[in-house]
């Protein structure tokens, strides 16, 4: 590179990670159950966020476990919410510490899913996976060479032009 650089400060992504993660939660059901017929997940909420210079992503999801029970003559479903934290590893474009005005952007790669329901008693243990993206975008500089050379268009203010040539 010549000695003729310039330095540009812009915003762009200077770090970002995905994590596949698979947890286990315990419910406590309301009823004693049989059989648990099935269990799916809704409301996916989430959001974004670097807590002590660590990125995070924090959400709820509402899992709807659906079971029978001996003395009760039709199933039931249940509705309980899950709050979750996850640190995300990310990988840095430049060693830099985060700062207060980066901007941190979260996307879900992969819905919650159920794995798997399992119960003793009136306990539940669900096993739920999930994928999750971030990316921070921050300050950094791109540095670029600047070439002084002549271009074809710089040649076109030597031509005189007609005002009157459209009549």
């Amino acid at each position: 590179m010549s000695n003729n650089i310039r330095e540009i400060y812009t915003k762009a992504i200077v770090a970002k990670g995905k994590k596949l993660s698979k947890n286990t939660y315990t419910l406590t059901l309301a009823n004693c159950p049989n059989d648990i017929l099935g269990c799916w997940i809704t409301n996916h909420h989430f959001e974004a966020a670097i807590k002590n210079r660590i990125p995070k992503i924090v959400g709820t999801f509402d899992v709807h476990v659906w079971y029978s029970c001996h003395d009760e003559m039709d199933s039931i479903v249940e509705k309980h919410q899950i709050t979750y934290i996850d640190d995300m590893q990310v990988t840095k474009k430049e060693n830099r510490e985060f700062e207060a005005d980066d901007q941190v952007k979260g996307r879900c790669l992969e819905k919650p899913k159920c794995l798997s329901a399992n119960h003793d008693q009136q306990i539940a243990t669900i096993e739920i996976e999930k994928e999750m993206q971030i990316e921070i975008s921050g300050e950094t500089c791109i540095k670029v060479e600047v070439k002084n050379e002549a271009e074809v268009w710089d040649e076109f203010d030597d031509i005189e032009i007609n005002p009157n040539f459209i009549k």
